[in-house]
């Protein structure tokens, strides 16, 4: 199947391949994408990835909650639909507040992303219940990624200049399943992308 990933910015690419491995654990062989970026507000943004992006099975729609909290974003994206006309099958894809924030739940996937898989200084990652109440997230991964690296003086000058790299590899390579299947925003994204598969199987 092809979906079309609507994101905020680039740095957002990466969860394609995340929405693939969900994809494939809901039974799709196979599956590509096209993401749309470019415009200055939601419905500009959904609106080109449809004009250019051709044919297409399934269109997800990714808004960070930040402070405006997840119904807000949530309807912002029902009405950017409407707006388009959109008639087939969507997914709203909301983390709280930041998907960063998704990104804190797999000491594993932390370790592999920074290079040391094998470190063992304790990462204290926050508990699924505290997760989704970080005020910035992004700060948190960011200091539990230098932590997991593990490295001091020039070697850890040279990872904060990469963190946006290894960040962007986590979620490109973040596992389904542990932690993150207790949070609400993820698991709330796994439902509607499973309702919305089923639409498309009639």
């Amino acid at each position: 199947m092809r979906f079309l990933l609507v994101c905020e910015g680039n740095s957002d690419i990466p969860l394609g391949f995340h929405i693939q491995r969900l994809l494939s654990n809901c039974g799709i062989r196979e599956s590509d994408f096209d993401v749309s970026t470019h415009g200055t507000q939601l419905v500009d943004k959904l609106r080109n990835g449809i004009r250019f992006a051709g044919r297409y099975d399934l269109v997800l729609i990714h808004r960070d909650a930040d402070r405006a909290g997840s119904a807000s974003r949530y309807q912002e994206i029902s009405e950017a639909i409407r707006d388009v006309k959109y008639p087939g099958p969507w997914v709203g894809i909301v983390p709280v507040r930041m998907t960063e924030a998704w990104l804190l739940t797999d000491e594993r996937a932390i370790r592999t992303a920074v290079g040391n898989p094998n470190g063992r200084t304790p990462l204290e990652l926050p508990t699924s219940a505290a997760i989704e109440r970080i005020a910035d997230p992004k700060s948190a991964l960011r200091s539990v990624m230098i932590s997991a690296a593990d490295v001091h003086g020039r070697r850890r000058r040279t990872m904060e200049r990469r963190l946006t790299a290894v960040r962007d590899r986590l979620l490109e390579n973040l596992p389904i399943g542990g932690m993150l299947e207790q949070l609400d925003s993820w698991v709330r994204f796994r439902d509607d992308t499973v309702a919305a598969l089923r639409e498309l199987d009639g």
